[in-house]
C-alpha cells in the first residue's frame, strides 16, 4: 500500500514556520538594540592595531589578561570571532578586519572632537539665560563690548525667567531677580537695585501736573503683578494715605516700562532696567525719593563650572558692568 505525502504522519507540535507573525525575530534586530560598552571597542582597537594583546595592554596600562578578557567579552556579545590566537601574536579574522576599520575611524572622530573642545584656540560657546526685561534693556547693549574684549567667546543669549537647574539645563550663566537665595548655584550680586518713579515726557506735558508725590494719585500707576511697592514708596516720600484708584498690572517689568514709555502711566523703575530709557530721554525720573527692597539682580553659575575660563571671565565682566550701572 503506497502512502501519499498528504497521508504522512502529522508534524510535531510547534509554531508554524510559514506564518510571518510567528516567525522568530531576526537576531540582528534583537542583538544590537544596545551597543556593547565603548571601552570594549577601545581595547579591541588597540589589539587590532598592534596585533598583540600584550602590546595593547602596555598602551592601555592594564594586564594582558584584562585585554584578552575584554576582547572575549566583545566576541561573546557580537557572537563572532574577531581574532585568531597564534602562539606569539593575534590575527584579525574576516569579521575582525571589517570591525577594526569602523572602530578605528570612530575612535579617531572621538579624539578629534575632544581635541577641538579642549583647544584654547577654538571659540568657547557661552550660554547666558536672563529674563527678557534685563536681557533686552541692559545686557544686550553691553554684549558687543564683552565679545570685543573676548573674541574667543561666543555668547548665546536665552530669554527666560524659569527656575534654574544647572544639572538639567544647558546653561552656563543665569541672571535672576531676587533676594540671593538659590540653592545649588554660586550666587553673586549685581548690586542692590533701588526703585523710583519714572514716566514719559509726554505725560508731563499732556497729563495732570505733577508737583509732588500726592499728584501721582491723578495718574495711572503701573506695577508688576505680586509686587505692590507703591505704598512703600509713598511712605518713603512722606505722602502717607494717598489714595490711587487707577492701577495697571503687568507680568513682566519690561512690558511695564514699555507702557510707561508710551505714556500710559507712571512706573516704579529699577535703575538697571530703566537706564537706557533714561539716557535716551524716553523716560524721565520724577523724584529723588527711592526705595530698596532687599532684592536685586544676581549672577548664577554652577559651582562645578564657575571657574571655567569663559564663565569666570563673564562673571568678572558682568559684575564690573553692574557696579558701573549702580
Amino acid at each position: 500500500m503506497s502512502i501519499k505525502p498528504s497521508d504522512s504522519l502529522p508534524r510535531a507540535a510547534g509554531p508554524a514556520t510559514d506564518d510571518p507573525a510567528s516567525a522568530p525575530e531576526p537576531r540582528a534586530a534583537r542583538r544590537f538594540s544596545r551597543l556593547p560598552p565603548v571601552n570594549l571597542f577601545r581595547v579591541f582597537d588597540a589589539a587590532a592595531r598592534h596585533g598583540s594583546f600584550t602590546t595593547a595592554a602596555e598602551e592601555l596600562c592594564v594586564t594582558q589578561s584584562a585585554v584578552s578578557q575584554q576582547v572575549r567579552q566583545l566576541e561573546d556579545l557580537l557572537e563572532v570571532r574577531l581574532f585568531r590566537r597564534m602562539p606569539r601574536r593575534v590575527e584579525l579574522t574576516r569579521e575582525g578586519t571589517a570591525l577594526a576599520s569602523a572602530v578605528h575611524e570612530a575612535m579617531a572622530l572621538l579624539v578629534r572632537a575632544c581635541d577641538r573642545i579642549a583647544d584654547p584656540k577654538v571659540p568657547a560657546v557661552l550660554c547666558v539665560n536672563a529674563p527678557a526685561a534685563i536681557a533686552s534693556r541692559w545686557l544686550v547693549p553691553r554684549l558687543k563690548r564683552f565679545m570685543q574684549l573676548n573674541p574667543q567667546v561666543k555668547v548665546t543669549l536665552l530669554a527666560s525667567s524659569d527656575p534654574v537647574n544647572f544639572d538639567r539645563q544647558d546653561i552656563d550663566v543665569a541672571i535672576r531677580w531676587g533676594h540671593g537665595r538659590w540653592p545649588g548655584a554660586r550666587v553673586e550680586s549685581l548690586g542692590s537695585d533701588r526703585l523710583f518713579p519714572v514716566c514719559a515726557p509726554s505725560l508731563l506735558r499732556e497729563g495732570p501736573p505733577i508737583q509732588g508725590p500726592a499728584d501721582l494719585a491723578r495718574h495711572t500707576l503701573l506695577q508688576v503683578v505680586d509686587r505692590s511697592l507703591w505704598a512703600t514708596w509713598f511712605a518713603a516720600a512722606g505722602a502717607v494715605g494717598v489714595g490711587f484708584d487707577e492701577t495697571l498690572y503687568f507680568n513682566d517689568a519690561g512690558l511695564m516700562l514699555d507702557a510707561a514709555v508710551q505714556g500710559q502711566g507712571v512706573a516704579l523703575a529699577s535703575h538697571m532696567l530703566a537706564e537706557s530709557d533714561l539716557k535716551s530721554g524716553r523716560l524721565v525720573r520724577l523724584f529723588e525719593t527711592e526705595i530698596e527692597t532687599g532684592e536685586g539682580f544676581h549672577v548664577l553659575t554652577s559651582p562645578d563650572f564657575s571657574e571655567k575660563p569663559a564663565v569666570a571671565e563673564f562673571r568678572r565682566w558682568i559684575r564690573l558692568e553692574g557696579e558701573e550701572s549702580g
